[in-house]
C-alpha cells in the first residue's frame, strides 16, 4: 500500500526538522540555525548543521546530508513511504488512507517493518501471559524486587510461558509470514517444520532502539535455568553494540542534565529509572562499545559510571572509562559500599540514599588512583611505577591540559612522588597533546552575490522567471563561480520539480554540495531583495561583454595584419554593438 502523492509535502512542509533530529542528536543554537555531533561519523568537534527555515541537514565532516524524511530513513534503517509514516506520526499528523501499490524500499527495509510489527505483538503476547495463573511467581519476584506496577508497566515487562510454542502459535495467527518469523529471533525452527519459543518460562525485558520501538527482548530465568540472562539474537533490527538499554525514555532527562548515569542491567537501570534518576541508561548485559558511547555523548557530555563492584563490574568500569575518555566526555565514577549492585543498594538503604551517593561520584582520575593503589601499593620503587603505567593509558585520553595537570597533582600526591617525575613520565609516554579540538577547515571562500544569488532563486518564487531569463538569455552562467550550483538549480526549476535543498544537492557532486551547504548555513546571511540582484546580473552581463570586447579587440588586431579588410570590417561591427549594448548598461 502507498501514500497520496502530495503527502509526504505535506508532512515535510509542517515537520519540525530540529525536534524529529534532536531526538537523536544533541543540538545546540548555532546562530539562526542548530550545530551538534554528526551521528553518521565519529566525531569530537561539531561538523552537523540543521537549517530550520529550509528543513535540511548536512555534516561538513562526511558530507551526509537531507531532509527531515532521510534523516529518519538513515537513523532508523527503513525505506521512504515508512519515514514518512513516522515523521507524520511523531508531528501528529492523520495518515490517511492508502492505495494499492507497490511500496519503495528494497527487501531488507521492508523485512525490517514486518519485523517492528512481530516485536509490537510479542510485547503484547509477553504482557498479557504477565497475568496468566501461570506467571504468580514472576509476579512475586517482582514485587520482592520492588518494582511497583507503573513501571511494570512503563517497562513493559512480561513473560514467557513454558509451553514453548505459545508465541509461535500466537504470530502465526496474526498472519506472519513464515520468512518473518525465522528472522525475528524469537522463535526458532524445529527439526522438521515449524517453530518453537526461543524464550520459555522466563521473565521478560522488551528492548527499545534510541527512538522507543520494540527492536528485541531479554528473558531473565526463573530458578536455576541458564543462562541467567538470555537475549535476541543479532537481527536486521538488532545489534547489541548498537543498543542502549533504557536510552529511549532517558535521552531527554539525558539531555536537559548533560549527562547520564551508566549501569550495567536491566533491573539496575529500572530501579534507578524508579527512584527517580531518569537519565540512567544500561548496557543490555554486554560490554560497553564505542558505538554505544558515540550515541550516549550526542546527548550529554559527562557520564557517571556506576557498575556492580564485583570483578568482573571493576573490570566493565575500566573498559567504559578508556571508551568514554577517548570520547571526551567528562566521567565520574559511583562505587557503591557493601558489594551492592544498584538494584541491591536500592532495596536495602532508598532511593534518597542513593541520589545522595550519586551527588558524591568521584572523579574518575582519583578512582583510578585509588584502584592503582589497591593493585600495586607504592612501598618500593617498582610499585610506584606498576601504579604510573596503570594510570597512563587513560591519562592518555584526556584532550584538556589543565584536567592532566590537576591528575598529576592528585597521582603525585596520593602515590608520594614528585609532581615533575609524573609529568615526565606523561610526557615520555607520548601524552603532550593539544590543549583544543581543531575545527574542520573551512571550504573555498564564495562570491557574497552568487551566494545572495542561491537564496533569491530558492526563496522567492516570484523572482525565479525573471532572474532565470536573464542568466539563460544572456549566456551569464559560465561567468559564475558557482554556475554548476546555479546551473543545477535552474534544471530543478524548469523541470516542475520542488525546488528544495535536499532535491537540489541531490543533484550536485560532492564539492559543490559543500559550497551550497556553506551558503545555507552562512550566519552572515540577510533577506535579498530582486533588486540587488538584478544590480549583480547587470554586473555580471558587463564583465561577460567586457571579456567578449578584450576577445575581439585581439581578434581585429590579427585581422588588420592579415590585411583582411572584408574580416576588419566585420568584427568591428560586432565591437561596435557591443559597445551599444555596454553603454545600455546601467
Amino acid at each position: 500500500m502507498a501514500l497520496p502523492a502530495d503527502f509526504a509535502q505535506r508532512v515535510k512542509s509542517s515537520a519540525d526538522i530540529v525536534r524529529i533530529i534532536g531526538e537523536s542528536v544533541r543540538l545546540k543554537k548555532s546562530g539562526a540555525n542548530y550545530a551538534g555531533l554528526c551521528p553518521f561519523h565519529q566525531e569530537k568537534t561539531p561538523s552537523f548543521s540543521v537549517h530550520v527555515t529550509r528543513q535540511f541537514y548536512y555534516c561538513f565532516g562526511c558530507g551526509t546530508k537531507g531532509d527531515v524524511f532521510r534523516f529518519v530513513m538513515e537513523m532508523e534503517r527503513v525505506p521512504f513511504p515508512e519515514a514518512v509514516r513516522r515523521v507524520a506520526q511523531r508531528s501528529g499528523i492523520p495518515l490517511p488512507r492508502e492505495t494499492a501499490a507497490s511500496e519503495a524500499g528494497d527487501a531488507e527495509a521492508r523485512l525490517r517493518v514486518v519485523l517492528e510489527k512481530i516485536h509490537e505483538r510479542a510485547l503484547a503476547f509477553y504482557r498479557k501471559q504477565l497475568q496468566s495463573a501461570e506467571a504468580a511467581p514472576v509476579r512475586e519476584l517482582i514485587r520482592e524486587r520492588g518494582v511497583k506496577p507503573e513501571f511494570v508497566e512503563e517497562f513493559g515487562l512480561g513473560y514467557a510461558p513454558s509451553g514453548g510454542t505459545g508465541l509461535a502459535q500466537f504470530l502465526q495467527r496474526e498472519g506472519i509470514p513464515q520468512e518473518a518469523l525465522g528472522a525475528s529471533g524469537l522463535l526458532l525452527r524445529r527439526e522438521g517444520s515449524g517453530f518453537i519459543d526461543r524464550f520459555r518460562n522466563r521473565w521478560m525485558f522488551p528492548i527499545t532502539s534510541e527512538n522507543g520501538r520494540i527492536v528485541a527482548f531479554a528473558g531473565r530465568a526463573l530458578g536455576t535455568d541458564e543462562p541467567k540472562y538470555l537475549n535476541s539474537p543479532e537481527t536486521p533490527l538488532y545489534s547489541k553494540s548498537r543498543i542502549l538499554y533504557n536510552l529511549s525514555r532517558a535521552r531527554d532527562a539525558i539531555r536537559s542534565a548533560n549527562r547520564a548515569v551508566l549501569v550495567e542491567g536491566y533491573m539496575d537501570a529500572i530501579a534507578v529509572h524508579q527512584a527517580g534518576v531518569k537519565n540512567v541508561v544500561a548496557s543490555c548485559g554486554t560490554s560497553l562499545t564505542a558505538m554505544q558511547v558515540r550515541m550516549l555523548s550526542r546527548y550529554g557530555s559527562e557520564a557517571v559510571v556506576n557498575y556492580d563492584p564485583d570483578s568482573a563490574g571493576v573490570a566493565a568500569t575500566d573498559r567504559s572509562l578508556a571508551l568514554l575518555l577517548e570520547e571526551g566526555m567528562n566521567v565520574s565514577i559511583l562505587r557503591l559500599p557493601q558489594g551492592l549492585d544498584p538494584d541491591q543498594f536500592m532495596q536495602r538503604q532508598g532511593a534518597e540514599s542513593y541520589r545522595t551517593r550519586l551527588g558524591q561520584a568521584q572523579p574518575f582520575f582519583r578512582y583510578l588512583t585509588a584502584r592503582a593503589l589497591e593493585l600495586h601499593g607504592t612501598t618500593t620503587p617498582e610499585a610506584k611505577l606498576a601504579c604510573l603505567n596503570f594510570v597512563l593509558p587513560f591519562v592518555a585520553k584526556v584532550p584538556n591540559t589543565l584536567i592532566r595537570a590537576e591528575i598529576v597533582a592528585d597521582i603525585s600526591q596520593k602515590m608520594d612522588v614528585s609532581s615533575g617525575i609524573v609529568s615526565e613520565a606523561f610526557r615520555r609516554a607520548g601524552l603532550e597533546r593539544k590543549s583544543s579540538l581543531e575545527a574542520p577547515q573551512g571550504v573555498t571562500p564564495i562570491p557574497k552575490a552568487e551566494a545572495m544569488l542561491i537564496r533569491l532563486l530558492l526563496d522567492n518564487e516570484e523572482a525565479r522567471p525573471e532572474i532565470t531569463s536573464l542568466l539563460e538569455t544572456k549566456n551569464l552562467l559560465p561567468e559564475l563561480e558557482l554556475g554548476k550550483i546555479v546551473s543545477a538549480l535552474l534544471a530543478l526549476i524548469g523541470s516542475g520539480s520542488v525546488a528544495d535543498v535536499t532535491s537540489l544537492a541531490d543533484r550536485l557532486e560532492e564539492n559543490e554540495q559543500k559550497l551550497l551547504a556553506a551558503v545555507l548555513f552562512d550566519k552572515g546571511a540577510r533577506p535579498v531583495t530582486i533588486g540587488e540582484i538584478s544590480t549583480y546580473i547587470a554586473a555580471l552581463e558587463r564583465k561577460s561583454l567586457e571579456k567578449q570586447r578584450a576577445a575581439l579587440q585581439g581578434k581585429i588586431k590579427e585581422a588588420q595584419n592579415s590585411q583582411d579588410t572584408q574580416l576588419t570590417v566585420k568584427l568591428l561591427q560586432q565591437q561596435k554593438e557591443l559597445d551599444r549594448q555596454l553603454a545600455g548598461l546601467i
